[in-house]
């Protein structure tokens, strides 16, 4: 027999769990204003266009406070100079001028060497960036004006080499490069050595996939970073290499590998040079952050400090291609979306603590009488809203349909299914800009604050405005086909910037073009690639479009200064308001200490600073006597 106090505590105990089997979710529904995209808040505050800072630009050096005169005139010290030489025109100027602008230097352009020695009078460069095909390598005239440069403590890149035939023949010019021999004038390579400490990410080989080692060594295609055929150099003393090429049908031992990128030190200077194209495209910004880094007893430098994942084209809300959809999956588009694809996407996403943006389209093909399902929109949005995802608009369709057409055909949709919808991120694919500024007059697109457009391969500046108000960030990798080309590149801007933004197109799996763009085959892509950049690149932030977009304008606007003083960095930040982020490289130090902010490791040798505070200290001590180098 039951007694009373049993009764009434089984009693007790069973409201409480029909409250909360009953109440929790309606109350967690009520809780959850799915109807209102919270990244469109107005951010009347948020940097726009006139704010950033452009090299070159007019000064004004902020005033000590009383008692740190000695230390803050030296962090308000000139700026570092960077000179290229070359046309203005060229694709790699325009990778210098991006990554002069984002690391806050100055730049001054000359079409030859003879033209910069005429306008010496403005004053010595801190890196010279040649364009190789601009020197007279032959007259040695030159070569003694580049010697002396480098002589005075100016750093020399070179984006390329000579003719190979020149350096064979000339022994100065190979001792000021640091080639020891030239073992043959052309080789084929069948991968790479990158070594460890010069790009964030640590080391790693890019093997042919017919090497037997390739599967261990890294996933990936024959697409590499840069071309496969080269001069075979051999190091010189007093070179340190950073990557190397595995010559193809070769047993040598490794240190005889023939030399991709490296660095030869003239006293306080170095010479970088770089065999082949690995600086063409954005990558060259990563290289050049690298090699800055590689010249003093530290590198400070500004980052984005942000890591997207958009899922493109997802969710759709019309049940369309039934037929293909039923053969594939014996089941609707809409349920493959929800019952596949969600519960695959969100778990590897929060294994490796990354946000989505959802770029949804109300549908795909707007010529057929498939039409989308207000309900399905009210289920995404209450389950990108619990997982801390942001829904975006995606830009593009299947069919035909004009751009204006679409949002005209989306904007009525959303205003009966909720009234009406707003957008802080548009999805823009290959969409030329003119094209897209004229869209965001459109009234769906009145909240639009950043857009996200595809890389299309050139030298165009990852992150940046599109017009006044609003940016534009680039994906800068397919995350559902991984290449060795597209690893070396989100390496070299996780170096430059702390960015990477991967695309994942999931309108694939609804109008598959070929037998990989199954779900089955696509979500072991989606996974492999979030798992590599997941394990390689974890302490930078997660974040949404709009979260990236805000990162974006603060890194755009500030301004900095930094200067060292025994074993203290002083870090002085102008021109924005909130936290900014750096990365700082050191070498064979750590960081003891922080004030006005706050530190968290990388790697070795690297790391991730976020400063709170107009200005920072830093304060070092010598690293373990393992890692001297």
């Amino acid at each position: 027999m039951i007694s009373r106090r049993n009764y009434f505590a089984i009693t007790i105990l069973m409201a409480t769990v029909l409250f909360l089997c009953m109440c929790l979710n309606s109350l967690k529904d009520g809780w959850n204003d799915y109807a209102v995209n919270r990244y469109t808040e107005t951010a009347e505050n948020y940097p726009s266009q006139i704010n950033m800072y452009l090299p070159g630009g007019e000064e004004e050096e902020p005033a000590p406070e009383e008692g740190t005169e000695d230390v803050w005139s030296l962090a308000a010290a000139s700026r570092d100079r960077v000179v290229w030489i070359g046309p203005e025109d060229s694709a790699l100027y325009g990778v210098v001028e991006a990554w002069v602008t984002y690391t806050k230097r100055d730049i001054a352009a000359y079409p030859s060497l003879t033209a910069l020695k005429a306008a010496e009078g403005e004053g010595t460069a801190w890196m010279l960036v040649t364009d190789p095909a601009c020197v007279d390598w032959e007259s040695g005239e030159e070569l003694e004006l580049l010697e002396g440069y480098v002589e005075a403590g100016t750093h020399l890149v070179l984006p390329g080499l000579p003719e190979v035939s020149v350096i064979e023949g000339n022994k100065k010019l190979r001792d000021f490069l640091g080639i020891r021999k030239v073992l043959e004038q052309e080789t084929t390579v069948t991968g790479y050595y990158l070594r460890e400490g010069f790009l964030l990410g640590g080391g790693t080989f890019y093997l042919d996939r017919e090497s037997p080692d390739a599967e261990e060594l890294l996933p990936g295609s024959e697409a590499y970073p840069g071309e496969k055929t080269f001069p075979w150099y051999l190091p010189g003393y007093g070179t340190k290499v950073y990557m190397r090429g595995i010559a193809a049908g070769e047993q040598v031992k490794a240190e005889n590998y023939p030399i991709m990128l490296w660095r030869k030190s003239h006293g306080t200077a170095s010479v970088f040079a770089v065999n082949g194209g690995l600086m063409d495209g954005l990558q060259g910004m990563g290289l050049l952050s690298a090699m800055a880094a590689e010249t003093d007893s530290y590198g400070l430098y500004p980052v984005v400090n942000a890591q997207n994942m958009i899922l493109a084209g997802y969710p759709s809300l019309a049940d369309e291609n039934p037929e293909e959809m039923e053969r594939l999956y014996s089941r609707s588009v809409k349920q493959v979306f929800q019952e596949l694809l969600w519960p695959n996407i969100a778990a590897v996403l929060e294994k490796h603590r990354y946000k989505a943006t959802c770029m949804m389209t109300p549908q795909y093909d707007y010529t057929d009488d498939n039409l989308p399902d207000g309900r399905q929109l009210a289920y995404y949005l209450k389950i990108f809203n619990e997982h801390g995802a942001e829904t975006g608009l995606w830009g593009l369709s299947v069919s035909d349909t004009p751009l204006a057409g679409k949002l005209a055909s989306d904007g009525a949709f959303l205003r009966e299914a909720l009234g009406g919808y707003g957008f802080a991120s548009l999805y823009a694919g290959d969409m030329e800009a003119l094209e897209i500024r004229e869209a965001l007059g459109e009234e769906l697109l009145g909240s639009v604050r950043t857009v996200v457009r595809e890389h299309d391969g050139t030298q165009a500046m990852p992150v940046g405005f599109l017009s006044e108000g609003v940016t534009a960030q680039r994906v800068i990798g397919d995350g559902l086909t991984y290449t060795y080309e597209s690893d070396f590149l989100v390496r070299c801007m996780e170096t430059a910037l702390g960015y990477f933004s991967i695309s994942f197109d999931l309108s694939r799996v609804a109008y598959p073009e070929e037998d990989g763009d199954g779900w089955e085959q696509l979500s072991k892509a989606l996974g492999t690639t979030i798992g590599i950049y997941g394990q390689s690149f974890r302490g930078f932030h997660a974040t949404t479009a709009s979260e990236c977009d805000a990162r974006i304008r603060q890194f755009l606007a500030l301004d900095y200064r930094d200067s060292r003083i025994d074993d203290a960095i002083h870090l002085q930040v102008e021109g924005i308001t909130g936290p900014a982020w750096f990365v700082l490289r050191t070498h064979n130090e750590a960081i003891e200490d922080m004030e006005g902010g706050s530190w968290q490791e990388l790697e070795e040798g690297a790391y991730l600073i976020e400063v709170t505070d107009k200005r920072a200290v830093l304060t070092l001590k010598p690293a373990d006597e393992r890692f001297y180098r």
